[in-house]
């Protein structure tokens, strides 16, 4: 396929210039500094790059528009030009996002071998979002929100997708539970990543983004939460919609649920949701003023399903009738294993790690299994919690 590249200057002379020199890569157009027909150009064309120049006259323009186009098409291939470029105007076209800059006065061949490295890195960035987002909301504190995140992301990596890049974000509260779970240091938090948004690709998710020994990926909210308020809410959309097109599944923890606006965030990117709630009064209570929060907010509430966490056959209310009363489709439960837990804890491990065949365990490797599309769910009695949760995907 012919590639094709916007170039954005006044003057032909410089626009004839550029496009001879990237004539054997593809075909150039011209454009004048019209912001609203460029965007409709670049989707219409599907345009590999966009040539902006940069002058001293018109540098702050030409950043202004590199950022609005960055605003809609996050991963577009910026290029900087200009005829004689200072080490100014190639710093402010770099902040501004472009990814490359070249000079006119180089040679044909320097500035299309320099446009042939751009193009070939910016191939391996996905073309559009294909993987997977489930999120485990928790409507307070320890209800078993993160626990089950946890485990649901690491048997997705470690049996299901091994070979498959899957993510985990710790979205709980308190803030850190989930790395602290899998003794996993967090150094560049989910708003440096937002604040990173124009360069995010691949190598920016293998070097920056922490990882568990099992090659689990992992992005946290910062200790510090009032650093959620400094970065805008469609920066954290966009990030939350592009991760997706990096990431084969992405496990959200919403455990205790730290903001309501990331909260609302994550679930308008999110394919499957699941509320966790014990059936203790309290829990309850918490899970009936979350949902209220969302349908007052005019956040649909009808692909939310039920995880009853650490549910006990002695409590009088059983899980259908805890989803009857919140009106929410029943998905299954995670039984109570409180000593099994607290021993793992003392160990520092996971209940997975040393009780790999646990009920609680089986229970996320069978969810882990239909989130994936994956047959072969461990083979249970149809009344048994795994036989009700297949009967539930089936649906």
């Amino acid at each position: 396929m012919e590639q094709r590249f916007i170039v954005v200057t006044e003057q032909e002379a410089r626009f004839n210039t550029l496009s001879e020199a990237v004539r054997r890569l593809g075909v150039s157009v011209w454009l004048h500094w019209n912001s609203d027909v460029l965007v409709q150009l670049i989707g219409s064309m599907g345009a590999s790059a966009v040539f902006i120049e940069f002058t001293e006259e018109r540098a702050t323009q030409a950043a202004d528009l590199a950022d609005k186009l960055l605003a809609v098409y996050p991963r577009l291939w910026i290029v900087g030009f200009a005829q004689r470029a200072d080490s100014q105007l190639i710093i402010e076209a770099m902040r501004a996002g472009a990814r490359d800059f070249v000079e006119l006065g180089a040679s044909p061949e320097i500035i299309c071998r320099s446009l042939k490295q751009a193009l070939e890195q910016s191939t391996r960035m996905p073309a559009q979002a294909s993987g997977r987002m489930i999120s485990l909301l928790g409507a307070r504190p320890g209800v078993g929100a993160t626990t089950a995140a946890v485990h649901l992301a690491l048997l997705v990596k470690q049996e299901v997708l091994p070979d498959d890049p899957v993510l985990l974000l710790d979205f709980g509260y308190p803030t850190g539970d989930a790395a602290l779970y899998l003794d996993t240091r967090v150094n560049f938090n989910f708003c440096d990543a937002v604040r990173s948004l124009r360069r995010l690709d691949h190598a920016l998710l293998n070097t920056a983004f922490a990882h568990h020994k099992s090659g689990l990926s992992l992005l946290s909210l910062p200790q510090n939460l009032a650093e959620l308020r400094e970065i805008a809410p469609a920066d954290a959309m966009t990030l939350l919609s592009l991760l997706k097109s990096y990431f084969k599944l992405i496990v959200v923890d919403l455990g205790g649920f730290a903001g309501t606006d990331l909260l609302l965030y994550a679930l308008g990117v999110s394919d499957s949701t699941l509320l966790v709630s014990e059936q203790g009064i309290p829990s309850i209570f918490s899970a009936r003023q979350l949902l209220g929060s969302f349908q007052e907010r005019g956040v649909s509430t009808e692909r939310i399903g039920l995880l009853t966490g650490k549910m006990d056959e002695r409590i009088e209310m059983s899980s259908k009738q805890l989803a009857q009363h919140l009106q929410l489709p029943w998905v299954g439960d995670l039984p109570l294993r409180s000593e099994r837990m607290i021993a793992c804890a003392n160990q520092g491990r996971l209940l997975l790690d040393l009780f790999p065949n646990d009920p609680y365990v089986e229970v996320l490797r069978a969810m882990a299994l239909r989130e994936c599309g994956r047959q072969g769910a461990p083979r249970l009695p149809p009344n048994g919690a795994l036989g009700r949760l297949r009967e539930w995907f089936k649906a």
